[in-house]
């Protein structure tokens, strides 16, 4: 797996006069807080220049559970949500339940369908593949559970060692801490460079900015080759 096929094109740019962006977090018992909290921090920060408004949209209105034992509370469910410009999915292991869910996966589709830009980080990316819209298209996720992933989505062109990977509007990521290093990319695009480079110092943060580099790749014999 990986570098079967082209890039389907750049990530794309803010529409002319769009206005403020509305970005839809999927949050489920069982996610990773950091694949979350991350990146939200990212696109919350008050120096990114983004006219962003950020809601977390649950599979109901009950508070979302994560695996490091704290709740998020939803704002909306996937049915009641507006229209979302950016629809963000985190990883952990309530991911593998919801693929499970035929039900659940179809309003999920509808909001990767709808949506300018679909960001993941680690399984999220299996929730994704599930969904049929990256068949043909590059992806990965985390490299500890990378079959789990990879099994959902056997038409997806799998890249093994990649901290995130583009491919047209769709952006996903590594485990965990990779997150952060996505969600800056994705800034990066949306205004510049500069504008990801502040906040990652305002963070205090060392942005890995060359997706290929992924020393957690050698560690697992799967993603190793």
């Amino acid at each position: 797996m990986g570098s079967i096929v082209p890039n389907h094109g750049p990530f794309p740019k803010i529409p002319p006069g769009h206005g403020k962006i509305t970005l839809g977090a999927f949050v489920f018992d069982g996610m990773d807080l950091l694949d979350l909290m991350g990146p939200m921090r990212i696109f919350g920060e008050e120096i990114n220049k983004l006219d962003i408004e950020i809601i977390f949209i649950g599979v109901t209105m009950k508070s979302a559970r994560s695996s490091q034992q704290v709740e998020v509370t939803p704002h909306y469910t996937l049915e009641t949500a507006p229209k979302l410009d950016l629809f963000f999915m985190p990883g952990g292991i309530g991911t593998r339940t919801i693929c499970e869910q035929p039900d659940l996966m179809r309003l999920i589709s509808t909001r990767i369908q709808e949506a300018i830009w679909v960001m993941t980080v680690c399984t999220g990316a299996g929730i994704l593949a599930k969904s049929g819209y990256i068949d043909g298209h590059r992806a990965t996720t985390n490299k500890s559970v990378f079959e789990w992933a990879a099994s959902h989505g056997p038409n997806v062109d799998w890249i093994k060692r990649a901290r995130w990977v583009q491919d047209s509007k769709f952006v996903t990521s590594s485990g965990v801490s990779a997150g952060i290093d996505a969600a800056l990319y994705v800034l990066s695009e949306l205004t510049s460079p500069d504008t990801a480079q502040a906040v990652a110092v305002e963070i205090e943060y060392t942005w890995h900015k060359v997706a290929e580099e992924d020393p957690f790749a050698d560690m697992y014999e799967y993603t190793r080759s």
